[in-house]
């Protein structure tokens, strides 16, 4: 079960480098739609985080109870 961890620390790793990256690209945009639209990403990179995290307490919880 550490690998599935493992591989689900990744995956919350990852997201929160999508959303350093959109934040990035968003203080270059000058169009305030392509700001929106990465502001858009930033918050599904975050709401993907959060699910991650969630699976991840749940996974651990799981591995704990047995």
């Amino acid at each position: 079960m550490d690998i599935i961890l493992e591989g689900i620390e990744t995956a919350i790793e990852e997201e929160i480098a999508d959303q350093k990256k959109y934040k990035k690209l968003k203080e270059k945009a000058d169009d305030q739609k392509l700001k929106a639209l990465f502001e858009q990403l930033i918050q599904d990179e975050e709401k993907h985080e959060e699910i991650l995290r969630s699976r991840y307490e749940a996974v651990k919880k799981m591995i704990n109870d047995d």
